[in-house]
């Protein structure tokens, strides 16, 4: 397929592309970039050669530089930058090569490309032949231009390896991420740390004035009770909704019982809604046992007042609520009436 007729099938599929080359790929930017129309499209691309600039677009320095986990992790940032809510497709791609230079690599002169899109991530990788000079390392480019370019606009072109779930362990390794930009582990322990869990599909002002005013960490468990599990894509496209937010990932851990297991000593904001179902008996949990073990980790609930029904309702409102270790908030009324569950019917 030609490159006139690859960039046309890119324009005809309507996505929103974002791309970051390091190593090599900074051509495929000059060749879109020079397509009439190519904004429809294309949101952005970048090139951060030096490693620190690689850092910063990630959030966090990667084990190697040019490797294939890079790549992944490259595309899986790309596609953040790309997604918009109820926007059209994103598609990310992350490029990261050793090629030619002035003198002769030890190791293979290799690329790899990851594209990341809503079903899921696929996997690039080639040996280039080594060489040494400015003739090389223009044919080096040259390739890697080609094959970013195939992976972007026909990766049925190319031997692509579906790497989804490997996506997924690499995003885990560095699961929380703050509202300055860096990606770090999680807490070894909940002691001082004010938690609010919850799907946040999507978030609207009242998660994101509880978060403020608390100075809350966003928690969303990769398997939810009651709801399907989330997969790595999902994950990225909530990371973006709640930007600006500290916010962090977690598995394994669906009840509220399980998060203040792992995080003893944490605070939960939760909704009275959640504070209500979570001290009825006929969801087949012995409550008191459940409040005695909270207390014994140093649990704590601040719980909001929420619109119920069309009333407002708040922690005084629940018979039987253990006030020893739970603290009612406020919102004001202006944030008490959203609902994801209503924005997401809207969506559709």
């Amino acid at each position: 397929m030609t490159t006139q007729l690859q960039i046309t099938k890119l324009l005809a599929a309507k996505n929103r592309c974002y791309l970051v080359c390091t190593g090599s790929g900074a051509g495929l930017q000059k060749i879109l970039w020079e397509v009439p129309g190519i904004s429809a499209v294309l949101v952005g691309a970048e090139f951060p050669y030096a490693p620190e600039a690689t850092d910063r677009f990630l959030g966090f320095k990667p084990a190697k530089y040019c490797s294939e986990d890079t790549a992944i992790l490259l595309a899986l940032e790309a596609y953040s930058r790309a997604f918009i809510l109820n926007g059209p497709e994103a598609i990310g791609i992350g490029l990261t090569a050793s090629v030619a230079s002035t003198v002769a690599h030890r190791g293979d002169h290799r690329v790899f490309i990851a594209r990341a899109e809503k079903t899921g991530v696929r996997l690039f990788s080639e040996i280039l032949p080594k060489g040494v000079g400015t003739i090389a390392r223009i044919s080096d480019g040259i390739k890697c231009d080609t094959r970013a370019l195939m992976a972007l606009t026909g990766p049925e072109q190319l031997e692509m390896t579906d790497v989804t779930e490997r996506a997924m362990k690499l995003f885990m390794e560095r699961p929380l991420f703050l509202g300055n930009g860096q990606r770090v582990e999680l807490p070894n322990e909940g002691n001082e740390l004010v938690l609010f869990p919850g799907a946040f599909n999507p978030p609207h002002e009242g998660h994101k004035w509880l978060a403020k005013t608390h100075r809350a960490i966003f928690h969303i468990t990769t398997n939810p009770p009651h709801k399907p599990a989330l997969n790595v894509i999902e994950l990225v496209e909530r990371a973006k909704l709640l930007e600006g937010f500290d916010r962090m990932f977690t598995q394994d851990d669906p009840l509220y019982l399980d998060k203040a297991r792992r995080f003893p000593g944490a605070a939960f904001i939760v909704g009275v809604d959640a504070m209500e179902r979570m001290l009825d008996p006929k969801w087949g949990v012995a409550v008191e046992p459940l409040l005695n073990e909270f207390r014994a980790l140093g649990t704590t609930f601040l719980v909001s007042d929420r619109e119920m029904n069309g009333v407002f309702t708040g922690l005084q409102n629940i018979v039987g609520a253990p006030l020893d270790i739970c603290e009612a908030l406020h919102p004001p009324k202006t944030h008490l009436g959203f609902s994801s569950t209503a924005l997401r019917s809207r969506r559709r």
